[in-house]
């Protein structure tokens, strides 16, 4: 019976993927098929990327549409989701699931096969993977400590030894624990989360030496487990996949939005900052939503503005529904702040403006960059193609809707993702990608976002300000 492992490298960028930073990798590729335009979702933030992988669903249909989003009994409070104690007390204060659509997690439960988490990521991220591992029985280990796994992650954990304090060499902890714990005998589906690169770009930059350090030990304790694999009894029964969530701008500006807001038309609304940002209103009323974003296309440090569909939109704004993320939760006016794909003084290309606690020169994400929605998606194992490079659009969702196929089990169908069919068999038919172009603009102004639709799927492709 086949196992399926996801290896995500929280923010890695494509264009880091070289035989100097990351050999193992490189030559993992080699062993299977690689993804060329794989994308995220929008927006480009881990809590909504994780929600993404864990359903095979958009953020329109899982509902987490942000790393903080309004409280919805309460849109002048907003609740940040990387925290998983307050993911709990929003599930308990609503009465409702954190998610709209089921995990794989609860899938395989319903099969009668087994799910297992590994993640160094936030205790919130760990969450949003796996909501109901205690309920169901599942293994969750966090490498934050006991009281942020499930009952059977903390048993496991304190079998483990101390967890170092460095998010670095945490990453590679959780790495080598997986291969030493769980490889010889692995449940259906695991998840292996590291967190790296993505602390170390956002608090060393991007390219800087910290993050080169960083990315190379998360490889190395890859190799390790590679290597593993490859000499064990599992090679022919694990398949491995490897992804990044979102990759990663440098942050050239710093901006401050929350005081603009006085005396303007969003004045009072509940703002949700970073690279990309949301206003939420107690009485979003379509004459105030569209007020506010004409207003923002006038503000030479907005970018991309968006509003909720169904208002008389205003020059220049568009559709919410463009980006994928239209949910009751999303706020209903969203934008970016001012970004372009110019190279960074560190030589990677992707700058932007930010709002919030990191430092100009760190990475950061959220946006619809190239360098923000491009990730990393490669297979390996079994059946799938060697040496391989698929050109056909592909995504964050299509990991669950491939696992189950690969595993024999139901549901693909019924998620926003695919099946990696191209990975599978070299005769694999699709329809022809097909480019669309989505633009508005207003005197001064002009913004644009290109997705790409492959018969009813869609990836977004990035988006920017002239």
């Amino acid at each position: 019976m086949n196992s399926f492992l996801l290896v995500v490298f929280d923010g890695l960028r494509p264009d880091m993927v070289r035989p100097d930073t990351t050999p193992n990798l490189v030559r993992f590729a080699a062993l299977g098929t690689s993804f060329s335009r794989a994308r995220s979702v929008f927006p480009s933030e881990t809590r909504v990327c994780s929600a993404s992988i864990a359903t095979g669903c958009l953020p329109r249909r899982h509902g987490l549409v942000a790393n903080r989003i309004a409280h919805p009994l309460d849109r002048r409070r907003s609740v940040d989701t990387g925290h998983m104690r307050l993911l709990q007390a929003l599930e308990q204060e609503t009465g409702a699931p954190l998610l709209a659509a089921p995990t794989l997690a609860r899938l395989l439960a319903g099969a009668g096969r087994d799910f297992c988490l590994f993640s160094s990521g936030t205790t919130g991220q760990t969450f949003v993977l796996n909501p109901e591992a205690a309920a169901l029985g599942q293994v969750t280990l966090s490498a934050h400590g006991a009281e942020f796994c499930s009952p059977a992650g903390a048993k496991l954990l304190a079998r483990l030894g101390a967890i170092p304090a460095a998010p670095a060499d945490r990453a590679v902890w959780l790495a080598d624990a997986w291969r030493t714990h769980v490889l010889p005998a692995p449940p259906a589906a695991s998840i292996l989360w590291l967190c790296e690169p993505d602390t170390s770009g956002h608090y060393d930059g991007l390219g800087s030496p910290g993050q080169h350090a960083a990315l190379r030990a998360a490889d190395a304790a890859f190799g390790r487990l590679l290597d593993d694999w490859q000499a064990g009894p599992q090679r022919d029964r694990l398949v491995i996949a490897v992804a990044s969530d979102h990759g990663h701008a440098t942050i050239t500006g710093k901006h401050a939005t929350a005081p603009l807001l006085a005396g303007s038309p969003a004045e009072g609304a509940t703002l949700m900052a970073g690279s990309s940002c949301g206003l939420a209103l107690p009485d979003p009323t379509p004459e105030r939503i569209a007020a506010i974003a004409e207003w923002l296309v006038r503000q030479d440090w907005a970018g991309s503005v968006f509003a909720a569909d169904g208002i008389d939109m205003p020059d220049g704004v568009l559709p919410r529904s463009v980006l994928l993320a239209d949910h009751a939760r999303a706020a209903p006016v969203l934008f970016t702040l001012r970004a372009s794909d110019a190279r960074a003084p560190g030589g990677l290309p992707g700058v932007t403006l930010y709002d919030g606690g990191l430092e100009i020169g760190g990475g950061t994400h959220g946006g619809l960059l190239a360098a923000e929605m491009r990730t990393v998606l490669m297979l390996a194992g079994g059946a799938v193609r060697e040496a391989a490079v698929s050109e056909v659009p592909a995504g964050l969702c299509d990991i669950v809707p491939t696992v189950l196929a690969l595993l024999g089990l139901p549901g693909a169908p019924a998620m926003d993702g695919r099946v990696l069919e191209e990975a599978l068999r070299a005769d694999a038919d699709f329809p022809a990608p097909a480019a669309e172009t989505w633009e508005a603009a207003a005197p001064g102004y002009r913004q644009r976002v290109a997705r790409t639709r492959l018969g009813r799927h869609l990836y977004i492709d990035a988006g920017q300000r002239d």
